[in-house]
């Protein structure tokens, strides 16, 4: 179970029919179809069930993409990792064409016991087709010919290059849903077959996603709308994502592209627009960039998560130092009880600095709930999107920079 505290002023009744209706109207509209994700793909999940089957004898899921390609299935894989009735695979990401990273990896994996999935929206990512190609070249192959079908499979739009190939050389591919942009694509195909094929459960995934959702469009117990009203009109230029355990690493990481890549725009009116999304990760973050939220600029809004149930318990050892009794209060406590009165404790500071804060509060990480957590958030950003008056699922600013790299090698 999920739940939402918000420390600054709510909208009223008449503000959250409002903002219903108004991701009501893109999700009709076809604006953006992650809306309907988690109720419309069960036929997908028996194709990833069925499909799960032609992995049984590989070790080892690779995923060869990048952002929203990668993001989000590495997020849950951190989040959810410590279950223990999954029938675990190694989930290793290839994300980015760094050569020591890419030559350490393909070092200590063994290739020819690992299933690789490639994906890519476009059919066409630079990184991700690269290092494509150092797989191939790695497993002794030229090409991607039909000899690739029992050990690859590619996940892209309908149509791409990828598709093209796939398709040309018998090999397995999956289709993103029609308008799924990539950093809103974890809960299609993109992130249910890389997760389930590692044992973990899509369906529950999926439940969970359901749940945030249709909460929302009734009563939205959450205080989605009421967030993202202040958000909108704060005039704080950051929003600080502050969660409270090492698990959740990746997950600010995919925050902060969905948070960015959405919301960093032109507006109708052609004026920048945007909050700066920054993911911390507590206590950690509290040795580093607390100082700043407290007394620096009163420019941010910092929302807290907090994980009431680790699943492993254990406690400081009552031993005492010379010198440092001024710890000893926390001596027999439990670790979690530690982290979470810091998460408190944080929160209580930054109010006091009258810096806008909000508490999101996980009772344990199951799929059920990173599944609403992705949910959360997603609809978050795309309230936002609207009350600041964005396209929020475009990028055309990282457009020139692609352009401007394949001139560069074009001219030598």
């Amino acid at each position: 179970m999920i739940s939402a505290a918000l420390h600054f002023k709510q909208s009223d009744a008449a503000g959250l029919k409002a903002d219903q209706e108004a991701l009501k109207k893109e999700w009709q509209s076809g604006a953006s179809g992650y809306y309907a994700l988690p109720d419309s793909q069960s036929a997908m999940l028996g194709d990833i069930e069925t499909f799960s089957k032609k992995t049984a004898g590989f070790d080892t899921i690779i995923v060869v993409g990048i952002g929203g390609s990668s993001l989000g299935a590495k997020a849950a894989d951190r989040l959810l990792r410590h279950l223990p009735q999954r029938n675990a695979k190694n989930l290793i990401f290839l994300e980015n064409g760094d050569p020591l990273d890419l030559s350490m990896a393909i070092e200590t994996i063994n290739l020819h016991r690992s299933f690789i999935l490639i994906i890519s929206k476009s059919g066409g990512t630079i990184e991700t087709i690269s290092i494509f190609k150092l797989l191939l070249s790695k497993l002794g192959k030229s090409e991607a010919d039909n000899s690739c079908a029992e050990q690859f499979a590619f996940i892209t739009d309908k149509g791409s290059p990828l598709d093209a190939l796939a398709q040309n050389n018998l090999i397995s591919r999956f289709h993103l849903p029609k308008s799924v942009g990539g950093r809103f694509s974890v809960l299609s195909v993109v992130g249910l077959l890389p997760l389930r094929l590692a044992g973990y459960n899509a369906e529950k995934l999926l439940d969970g996603a359901k749940a945030v959702r249709d909460d929302f469009f009734k009563d939205d117990p959450l205080g989605i709308s009421a967030k993202a009203d202040f958000i909108a009109k704060s005039g704080k230029a950051i929003n600080a994502l502050f969660a409270y355990s090492n698990s959740f690493e990746e997950f600010v990481k995919w925050y902060v592209q969905l948070w960015g890549e959405s919301l960093g725009k032109l507006n109708r009116k052609k004026e920048r627009v945007g909050f700066t999304p920054v993911g911390l990760i507590g206590s950690v973050d509290q040795h580093s960039f607390l100082q700043l939220i407290m007394e620096g600029p009163l420019d941010k809004t910092v929302t807290f998560i907090k994980l009431l149930d680790f699943k492993r318990t254990i406690s400081v050892p009552a031993i005492s130092f010379k010198g440092l009794e001024k710890n000893d209060f926390i001596n027999n406590k439990p670790f979690d009880i530690l982290i979470n009165s810091q998460a408190d404790a944080t929160l209580e500071a930054l109010k006091s600095a009258d810096i806008p804060c909000d508490m999101i509060t996980v009772d344990k990480l199951s799929e059920s709930n990173v599944g609403g957590l992705f949910f959360y958030f997603e609809l978050l950003t795309s309230l936002v999107g609207v009350k600041l008056g964005v396209n929020t699922y475009d990028q055309p600013g990282v457009e020139l920079g692609k352009q401007i790299l394949e001139k560069k090698f074009k001219l030598g």
